[in-house]
């Protein structure tokens, strides 16, 4: 190249080209190094921690699946109207702005 890019004339169009084509080729050259480099991150084992498992002589209980029938929930369960006002909001929640969900109150516990 004849011209120089610092000195009294001008800058050519074949020199900006020239400095886009070997900038962009620099940055596309680093991107593949760094792509390289994660790739090789899968053969490198994780740290495992030590897991020290204690085991206790523990008795076996054996346990009763005992299992209460459920009182099917009536509109009538509902005592006051936060009760109805709760059951209307965990109702529009549970449904996430789909229209098509089935939604069915199962029970209603008042916490406090």
């Amino acid at each position: 190249m004849d011209t120089s890019i610092f000195g009294n004339e001008a800058i050519t169009l074949a020199d900006s080209l020239y400095i886009t084509v070997v900038s962009m080729g620099i940055v596309f050259f680093i991107l593949i190094v760094i792509s390289t480099v994660l790739s090789f991150f899968k053969y490198i084992p994780a740290p495992q921690k030590a897991v020290k498992t204690k085991r206790k002589n523990v008795e076996k209980k054996e346990i009763k699946d005992v299992k209460e029938p459920q009182k099917r929930f009536d509109i009538a369960d509902i005592k006051d109207e936060t009760m109805q006002v709760a059951m209307m909001v965990a109702s529009i929640e549970a449904s996430k702005d789909n229209e098509d969900s089935y939604i069915r109150v199962i029970s209603i516990k008042e916490l406090n």
